[in-house]
């Protein structure tokens, strides 16, 4: 599952600073060399320095991928501690990278299956605080709060957070499944009512989904 970051992190915007300070450098220096007595030396020390920073940064996303990886490998086969431990380094060793958000993702995922729910909403809430709120795995982590609030029992919170997603994603696809998720949380609690409401607007708002034609059979059993 690739997912594209919406915008650069603090250390990604700190690397691109530097690198163009030491680009801005170079042109300086070439610029006014021959007033320097070392001014060939100097270009030359500003240059490499700006490929070795680009290289560190690739093979730092290289690293990130392949731990990512490892990690999603262990994951699909059911090896839950090697999964949890190869999350833990991606995210202590590689945060910021875009690898390091999908494993905040996978790791919630993990932590949510065994339980550990509050610890699994702390990365959800981390994913959507650190990497936006407009990429493919955004639905994910906002899903994913709400499905701790269904672990703990706390289903109207559950509805509103499904609720929420939708209202901020009306243009969304998501926004149906996300409506659905909350008509059947207060099904649960017995509000037929907001049920229906929820339903209704899954039918009208949404008429060429998929999501609709089962809200609509839902509607019939009301």
């Amino acid at each position: 599952m690739a997912a594209k970051r919406s915008r650069p992190t603090k250390r990604e915007l700190e690397e691109d600073q530097f690198v163009e300070w030491m680009v801005q450098a170079s042109d300086y220096v070439k610029e006014r060399g021959r007033a320097f007595a070392v001014g060939a030396a100097a270009i030359v020390v500003i240059i490499l320095t700006v490929n070795y920073v680009q290289a560190s940064r690739d093979t730092t996303r290289s690293e990130a991928a392949a731990l990512l990886g490892e990690a999603l490998i262990a994951d699909q086969g059911g090896q839950g501690e090697q999964t949890i431990r190869l999350g833990e380094q991606l995210l202590n060793d590689y945060g910021g990278t875009t690898a390091s958000a999908h494993g905040m993702i996978m790791l919630g995922n993990r932590y949510f299956n065994l339980g550990r729910y509050a610890e699994a909403e702390k990365l959800y809430q981390a994913y959507l605080s650190d990497y936006g709120d407009v990429d493919v795995l955004a639905f994910a982590a906002w899903r994913g709060i709400a499905a701790c609030h269904e672990a703990r029992e706390q289903y109207e919170e559950a509805a509103a957070k499904y609720t929420e997603y939708a209202s901020l994603h009306a243009d969304n696809m998501a926004a149906s499944i996300a409506l659905m998720d909350a008509a059947r949380c207060y099904g649960v609690i017995g509000d037929t009512q907001r049920q229906r409401e929820l339903l209704k607007r899954v039918t009208r708002d949404f008429a060429s989904s998929p999501a609709s034609v089962r809200a609509t059979q839902e509607l019939e059993l009301l």
